[in-house]
């Protein structure tokens, strides 16, 4: 995702957490339309927005399985810098956090190509690897998925709601987005859920909130 701060959206780091959260099984589109509802170009946004969500649970779940076969087989590459001065040695997970350990540290010029070469010879094993279980697709897709996600996530907010039923709709969005399980205590999700409530008993709509 975006790293825009202004952004609406959530960045990347947190897309796991974001369907690993409570998720808010809003109100029923299909079922406002047959009692007769307005039509709310917010309504069939998020009919597909909910869709695409439940996919993405599944492909990220199908994503986390196979990269969790690769950390148990071949391991995340890494190697262990031998930094002067420390009792342990440090972990790098990225080619230049070994410069950055070793920088200005005279005679470790041999030590940082030794390291270099452990750790292309370590990310090549876990590419093999990955390859071979079928990672990259996967990642593609749900790369493409997100991106999806979050076009009809903005689209949402800028859409202005045609009735009753699409501002229930915006809320629980919200509502699915940012609270950490179904029951958060945490201000202002108790006070939202009593507003979205009220904009079921308002608009007569179907129940709205349902923990997965």
């Amino acid at each position: 995702m975006a790293d825009d701060h202004d952004s609406t959206t959530p960045s990347t780091l947190s897309r796991r957490a974001l369907l690993g959260g409570a998720t808010i099984l809003p109100i029923g589109a299909a079922d406002v339309r047959r009692r007769g509802a307005s039509s709310d170009p917010v309504l069939d946004l998020f009919q597909e927005w909910r869709a695409l969500h439940a996919e993405l649970d599944a492909w990220q779940d199908d994503w986390q399985k196979k990269e969790g076969v690769l950390l148990r087989t071949v391991g995340m590459p890494r190697v262990q810098v031998p930094v002067p001065g420390q009792a342990e040695p440090v972990s790098a997970c990225e080619p230049a956090e070994i410069d950055e350990l070793l920088e200005d540290l005279p005679g470790t010029e041999e030590l940082r190509q030794r390291l270099h070469r452990e750790f292309a010879a370590h990310r090549r094993r876990w590419e093999i690897a990955a390859a071979a279980i079928g990672l990259g697709p996967v990642e593609e897709r749900v790369d493409l998925a997100w991106d999806r996600w979050e076009a009809l996530t903005e689209a949402v907010w800028q859409v202005p709601a045609g009735s009753l039923a699409g501002v229930a709709a915006k809320l629980a969005m919200v509502l699915s987005m940012g609270q950490s399980r179904c029951d958060d205590e945490e201000f202002p999700w108790p006070p939202l859920r009593f507003v979205l409530a009220d904009l079921q008993r308002l608009g007569r709509l179907p129940d709205s909130a349902a923990s997965t």
